[in-house]
């Protein structure tokens, strides 16, 4: 869609929590006239500060080869994840830029207080970044710095929902999100989600008889949910259902959260044995092209507020990300973010920008691909193990479902658990068959479908922890309750491994004895 095309977004300050309402922009008096002598600021001198440089080391972005083999190398391009990789490049970050300095950013304002804005050889790239990448729908469009999704998506909270208020998300989500959520008295409330998505028939449905009159709390008025690749489920919104869920979201006037870490790490195919990548002739800008659009491609009205990390693509403890929003949501953040100091380390800012700025959009492509086929590699590894140690089968010829049975060998011949190979991410999913178990239907008929599940559910992580390997519990990402979950005829339980990183032989080792325990819970 060409910029003249772009249609007028509309105005959602109806949306607006009373905190968003009161928030406004922290009036300060300027800091750079020309002749003036500045007493307003109690900011300490940076020439007061002990850091006079930082020197960093870095890998260029082609370091990690496009067709990995899984056979440990000392050189940078092994498909072997061996520890540091050999820096080969340098820059040094010193006290003040100089004429002719190559660097973009300086001591003199990473040190001292940064503006909510960020520093400001930050801002063009991730404007640009965006624009290359998401292609936005409409032109009423900003970026801000915050410090990662976690903290974005409180702010969120905070300028759009008051304490009792609903929101819609995936039927399992980031446990982090649900637990600010909840934390500041907002109530999730759970869409059945399948391998493509939040189902757009059952948010319709729900959103059209939700009764606010009888005594129920306020309709939602909008949606978190991962819209790449999601976290636990590892599975990835098609842009098909994106477009029907931005569909109901027109309809019913609701804003789109989108929480998107792992969009970058979307995989090429479903598991495979073979090594060899699929999109590996690709170029760099036809790989960025394949990937399944964001929210943003389709916001043709100006709902979605996107947050992005660097967490996932270059360093956690950067604690660095940024929001894409229509202009007035920007503006609220920022009067959020002036009011509780919610704004980056300069430090960060530095370093990672200057970082940006070596590699411009050109070289964070080819990074963030490499990056994307180690992720993959490693998922094929865990995945290989499985059918190692396991018999198993495509659920039927259509589906994308896989089944584990244990081995011939073995006592039992039903299922013990399913899964799908993850869409990208760092994550698989296992949906454990406990309804199987020799115990459960006694468990169940005794007690109830929910505390059945729970004790057996408890049992085999037990298990899994003793012998040696950890893994998350499924209820930990769980919207509603156990007994709800069996009101809606859930009956097994979910466990969900991360390849986020690990040697060959640490994956396979803890999907091998994972296994093991599996046959022995269900025997």
């Amino acid at each position: 869609m060409s910029t003249s095309e772009k249609q007028n977004i509309v105005n959602i300050s109806h949306h607006l929590s009373e905190v968003g309402r009161k928030l406004e922009k922290f009036a300060v008096a300027p800091t750079h006239i020309p002749g003036v002598i500045n007493l307003d600021k109690a900011v300490p001198d940076v020439e007061d500060c002990p850091i006079t440089s930082i020197s960093v080391q870095y890998v260029e972005p082609s370091v990690f080869s496009l067709e990995p083999t899984g056979t440990p190398s000392p050189g940078p391009d092994s498909g072997e994840i061996t520890g540091t990789e050999p820096a080969n490049a340098q820059y040094v970050i010193s006290r003040q830029l100089r004429e002719g300095d190559q660097n973009k950013f300086q001591l003199k304002t990473a040190l001292t207080y940064s503006p909510i804005t960020g520093l400001p050889g930050l801002e063009p790239f991730i404007r640009e970044w965006v624009a290359k990448v998401h292609k936005p729908a409409h032109n009423n469009w900003k970026t801000l710095i915050d410090m990662g999704s976690a903290p974005a998506w409180a702010s969120c909270l905070t300028i759009f929902l008051n304490p009792g208020d609903s929101f819609i998300t995936d039927y399992y989500a980031y446990n982090v999100a649900l637990a600010q959520a909840r934390a500041m008295g907002m109530v999730p409330v759970a869409i059945t989600t399948d391998l493509d998505g939040i189902s757009a028939v059952e948010l319709e449905q729900v959103l059209t008889s939700w009764d606010e009159k009888s005594g129920g709390s306020r309709r939602p008025r909008l949606i978190y949910t991962q819209g790449g690749v999601t976290n636990p489920t590892g599975q990835l919104t098609t842009a098909q259902r994106k477009k029907e869920i931005y569909d109901v979201a027109v309809r019913h006037d609701l804003i789109i959260i989108e929480d998107d870490p792992y969009y970058f790490q979307q995989a090429s195919g479903p598991y495979r044995s073979s090594e060899t990548q699929t999109n590996a002739t690709q170029t760099d800008e036809q790989w960025l092209e394949s990937l399944v659009p964001s929210f943003l491609r389709f916001d043709y009205q100006g709902r979605v507020i996107r947050l992005d990390t660097f967490s996932k693509s270059i360093a956690p403890g950067g604690r660095l990300g940024y929001y894409t929003a229509p202009t007035l949501v920007i503006e609220k953040l920022v009067a959020l973010g002036d009011t509780m100091a919610l704004y980056p380390s300069g430090l960060s800012q530095a370093i990672i920008g200057e970082l940006l700025y070596r590699y411009q959009t050109d070289g964070l492509t080819r990074w963030l691909r490499g990056i994307c086929v180690k992720y993959e590699l490693r998922r094929n590894w865990m995945i290989g193990a499985l059918h190692n140690a396991l018999d198993i089968q495509p659920k039927d010829n259509s589906s994308r479902t896989l089944t584990a049975y244990a081995p011939s060998n073995s006592q039992s011949i039903k299922s013990l658990m399913s899964f799908a190979s993850p869409a990208g991410g760092m994550c698989i999913w296992f949906n454990i068959h406990l309804q199987n178990h020799p115990r459960y239907q006694e468990l169940r008929d005794r007690t109830s479908i929910a505390a059945a599940k729970n004790q057996l559910a408890t049992e085999l992580w037990s298990a899994i922890a003793k012998a040696g390997v950890m893994m998350r519990r499924g209820e930990l990402c769980a919207v509603e309750d156990g007994n709800k979950r069996a009101e809606r005829g859930e009956e097994g339980s979910f466990l969900r491994a991360s390849f986020g990183n690990g040697t060959k032989d640490y994956l396979q080792q803890g999907m091998t004895i994972f296994a093991a325990e599996l046959i022995k819970f269900f025997e």
